[in-house]
């Protein structure tokens, strides 16, 4: 029978997608629990000249000393430094804390020396990722075989989480975006919002990899918090915002620049260790589920660890994980639902969930699916009102967001057997 083939079908391949992931998860389950705290890698850092004029510091793990948890060939990620008052400050170098932080988790991480005119400084960061991909392909790099040219990341802190989103959304090399505080308006430090550097109206829409945003409130640096315009403007299927309470602009830098710890001249807010190991443990998490795809890192994003900080105060959050454009159709004796496919290692399946009018949803899902953008339920009585919601999960089992619900009537009679593959291979976009 057709459907069961396709339900073989689906349990083999999310077969198949375990075993890679229990492979990659051994791994992971050896490192160290929370990601505020430093990884179990040494670092090592070396300073380039990329395009003769662009000053890079690299941090990287050393190889020998990750233990058993990480081994090369690493994810890579390219850091864009905030605003540096036309060179005054080094960008770079203040955020040498971070560059040390998530080397040490298994990242290759470039920091690169960036003027402060947006475009230019997309381009010099895009020009680093270019630099990343060569060297890991070069027998001669310091880098040889360490970065994995699949995992490339941006992030970036205030004018540059603004950079980082912009390569995201133009940039197909890219598989994740962190934005610390990302800010896109030019300011004069009165508190006052000055014209906009970057179009996020324009661009935001087209960022689909997986986005984690971090955010402080409005200050002297930062007049509107322009993180809260830009979050619902990404297009990602996967995003997410955190505001850190109470929290200056300042603290998502590491360690940061004399402006900010100067009483009287620095952003408005708190500055402390604690506030920016809280802002290091959501974008090293983000950066471990959604490039190591290491489920570990689920509870520091979306269950009990992420839920104890929000209810102590720590962290504001919002969470899109959901499934889109799920749709059901009634057919003769069965239901066919389709969405689109968020096709993404984190993605192991999807549970789906039906009840009929007038029932709740039970616990237990109706269905539980490897990777596919379609289901047939033939398991309806005809003329009955039969409704749906599903979820993805990650290849640990944990749960996203529920979808929107949507409803159908199927006809009376026997499902029509000889339709049912044209049926599903409608229902997955293959007509």
């Amino acid at each position: 029978m057709q459907v069961r083939k396709t339900l073989v079908l689906s349990v083999l391949l999310l077969i198949a997608g375990m075993s890679v992931w229990l492979g990659v998860h051994a791994a992971q389950s050896q490192m160290a629990t929370d990601p505020g705290s430093p990884g179990p890698c040494s670092v090592i850092s070396q300073t380039v000249t990329i395009s003769s004029t662009i000053q890079t510091n690299i941090y990287y793990p050393n190889s020998n000393q990750c233990g058993v948890g990480l081994s090369a060939p690493y994810p890579a990620i390219a850091f864009s430094h905030g605003f540096s008052m036309f060179g005054f400050s080094n960008g770079a170098a203040e955020n040498a804390g971070n560059g040390q932080h998530l080397a040490s988790w298994g990242y290759v991480m470039a920091i690169p020396r960036l003027q402060d005119d947006a475009e230019t400084r997309i381009t010099e960061t895009v020009a680093v990722i270019n630099y990343l991909e060569t060297a890991a392909n070069s027998p001669g790099s310091f880098l040889y075989q360490k970065v994995d040219t699949a995992r490339l990341a941006t992030a970036g802190y205030s004018l540059g989480g603004s950079t980082a989103l912009a390569i995201a959304a133009r940039d197909p090399r890219i598989k994740a975006v962190v934005g610390l505080d990302p800010v896109y308006h030019s300011s004069d430090f009165s508190g006052q919002e000055g014209p906009p550097i970057w179009n996020p109206q324009a661009e935001a829409p087209n960022i689909t990899v997986s986005t984690g945003i971090l955010g402080s409130p409005p200050s002297t640096c930062n007049a509107q918090s322009d993180y809260a315009d830009i979050y619902p403007l990404v297009g990602a299927t996967h995003k997410a915002s955190f505001l850190v309470v109470g929290a200056s602009h300042c603290v998502f830098a590491d360690p940061g620049n004399q402006f900010c710890s100067t009483p009287g001249l620095g952003c408005s807010g708190t500055i402390s260790t604690t506030l920016t190991q809280l802002s290091q443990k959501y974008m090293t998490a983000w950066l471990n589920y959604y490039l190591w795809y290491n489920t570990d890192d689920y509870t520091y994003l979306y269950g009990a660890q992420a839920d104890a900080d929000v209810s102590n105060g720590l962290i504001v959050r919002q969470v899109q994980t959901a499934p889109r454009g799920l749709t059901a159709t009634g057919f003769t004796g069965t239901v066919t639902l389709h969405w689109t496919l968020y096709d993404y290692p984190i993605v192991a399946g999807y549970n789906i969930y039906r009840r009929q009018s007038g029932e709740s949803y039970s616990e237990t899902p109706l269905a539980h699916i490897g990777p596919s953008a379609a289901y047939l339920d033939t398991e309806v009585v005809g003329d009955q009102v039969y409704s749906y919601t599903l979820c993805s999960y990650d290849p640990a089992g944990n749960s996203h967001q529920l979808s929107s619900e949507v409803s159908a009537v199927p006809k009376p009679g026997e499902p029509l057997r000889v339709y049912l593959p044209l049926i599903l291979r409608c229902a997955d976009g293959n007509c």
